[in-house]
């Protein structure tokens, strides 16, 4: 807004504010009241030339919206645009799902086949919850530190 401040008039920004607001209304087609709050300005600069099924996209967020996993429900909307999971604020394992694993494991890293304490070990999801994988107990697996940040990387 500030680069605007000395323009004559308002007419490029309001132009842009009703394009960024039609775009919502057009691809969103049900309103939640988890959409205020959202940066829609940068989803729209990063978005709005995508073709996007939005009876497809809509059927998405009502499958989100009732999963108990995802706790950040407002962030189911850049989640479907941009596909990245840490805007759902996905539930972490508990540390009773995590000792279990560990147990289960025998303190091994299944990656690098070398025994750890648990504090040197992070818990991740053996389905991706992208997948339909759920963070519960058996779903879980632990890994090394080390094999976790390379798994991250990739």
């Amino acid at each position: 807004m500030s680069m605007h401040q000395h323009n004559p008039n308002a007419n490029e920004l309001w132009t842009y504010f009703h394009n960024v607001i039609n775009w919502v209304k057009l691809t969103f087609i049900q309103y939640r009241k988890e959409m205020k709050g959202i940066n829609w300005g940068a989803l729209y600069n990063a978005h709005k030339s995508d073709l996007i099924d939005t009876k497809q996209l809509e059927k998405e967020i009502e499958t989100l919206m009732m999963d108990d996993d995802v706790t950040n429900k407002k962030g189911i909307y850049p989640y479907v645009l941009n596909r990245q999971e840490k805007h759902l604020s996905i539930r972490a394992f508990t540390d009773n799902q995590k000792r279990e694993a560990y147990e289960r494991q025998k303190g091994i890293c299944p990656v690098c086949r070398k025994k750890y304490n648990i504090g040197e070990m992070h818990a991740d999801h053996i389905t991706p919850w992208s997948k339909g994988g759920k963070t519960i107990a058996d779903n879980c697996k632990m890994l090394c530190a080390e094999d976790n940040r390379r798994k991250s990387d990739i």
